[in-house]
């Protein structure tokens, strides 16, 4: 069963909170990101070299994510340093640089020779006729963070640059959001893409995460990160980011050191992404290391196409909606590189063990969600949610 944690109080109380009622997980989470780090190179010297540069960054920006930062550290009885890599995981492993290079591999700009097990993830969100907003996601990630799984709960201190804001976000314990959505009607998406260029200056992507739960619209989120809390993100990644006001509104964001490179809408009102690049002209020096990316795009729009021509998508009632875009997320052409993703055995060691750990599909104007852990072709565990 996924840890459930209903948090209130103030910001360092709703961290305390989190550290102590997810302690063991958090432990557990630290031992696994300590093999991914050092499998993409990163001593514990680099780690918490970038986790000091991060802490500071955190602090200045966002004081109030900071004391929430330290709360969890607190409550899991862990150095501060620590929870703060692990809301710098993509940071870390993803985008930055030893300081000692591994004699077995060449550092190169544009070149992929560090052994980074991949993190390939598809996300979906379209705008209905009917007025409905739907954002959906597979996350795929390593096994073992499965049993590392946390639904988070938060009601947001009133006094906070959260304005008192309620948010669900789906995560891995010790981190503060990930995928999820609030009582605002906002929903957020993640995709890993993976460049070199990093900012230790700017916030970390789960950091940003959280900051969109803590918005009122989509346009407040994006006025928000740009103005407020930095005008980027520390590396590159990708948001799908909706709400349900209105009649629904999406965007695609392509975020980065260099700022937000938004995406809007195709004719139909539906966004794609999986693990590359679709925004041309950005100033990125961008790393292909997932060859099925491509091949899973594809295969999303041609799923939404063919679905098209069987039903009109606006004549579907709410549970006949989710089960259509829960079609999607189940697909396995491709096996096991697909959209619903398993382990694949040719590969050895960490680069094998990858999978669908968990898939959402969110109905924004509503305000709830669908929750398959595991693969959603034969999940573990299904649940509901609402704000």
């Amino acid at each position: 069963m996924v840890n459930i944690l209903h948090l209130t109080g103030t910001s360092y109380d709703i961290g305390f909170k989190h550290g102590t009622l997810a302690r063991s997980q958090i432990h557990s989470c630290l031992v696994n990101y300590a093999t991914y780090f050092a499998n993409a190179g990163m001593s514990p010297g680099d780690v918490k070299d970038l986790a000091s540069a991060f802490s500071s960054t955190i602090q200045k920006l966002t004081p109030h994510l900071h004391d929430e930062l330290r709360g969890i550290a607190d409550g899991a009885n862990v150095p501060l340093f620590d929870i703060v890599a692990l809301n710098a995981r993509s940071e870390i492993a993803l985008a930055a640089k030893p300081a000692s290079s591994r004699p077995d591999i060449e550092y190169e700009d544009d070149v992929d020779d560090v052994p980074i097990p991949p993190d390939g993830c598809t996300t979906f969100a379209e705008t209905t006729a009917d007025g409905a907003q739907w954002l959906a996601q597979n996350w795929d990630w390593q096994t073992s963070q499965l049993a590392n799984l946390v639904l988070l709960e938060i009601e947001t201190p009133v006094g906070s640059p959260a304005h008192g804001i309620k948010l669900k976000t789906m995560t891995e314990a010790g981190l503060l959001a990930k995928i999820g959505f609030n009582s605002e009607k906002v929903g957020v998406c993640l995709n890993a893409l993976r460049a070199t260029d990093l900012d230790t200056d700017k916030l970390p992507l789960h950091v940003l995460l959280r900051l969109v739960l803590e918005s009122e619209s989509v346009a407040d989120a994006r006025r928000r990160i740009s103005a407020d809390f930095g005008g980027g993100a520390a590396c590159f990644g990708h948001f799908g980011v909706a709400d349900g006001k209105e009649g629904g509104h999406a965007e695609s964001w392509e975020i980065g050191p260099y700022g937000i490179g938004v995406i809007e809408r195709d004719q139909h009102r539906r966004l794609y992404h999986t693990n590359h690049a679709l925004k041309d002209g950005l100033r990125i020096r961008e790393v292909i290391w997932l060859e099925d990316t491509t091949e899973r795009l594809a295969r999303l729009k041609e799923l939404v196409e063919a679905g098209d021509k069987k039903n009109e998508v606006a004549g579907l009632s709410v549970a006949q909606q989710k089960d259509r875009i829960f079609a999607f997320l189940k697909d396995e052409d491709n096996y096991p590189n697909s959209i619903c993703r398993t382990n694949d055995v040719s590969r050895s060691g960490l680069l094998g063990e990858m999978q669908t750990v968990f898939s959402i599909v969110m109905d924004l104007k509503d305000a709830k969600a669908w929750v398959a852990i595991g693969r959603p072709k034969h999940p573990l565990e299904e649940f509901e949610v609402a704000c």
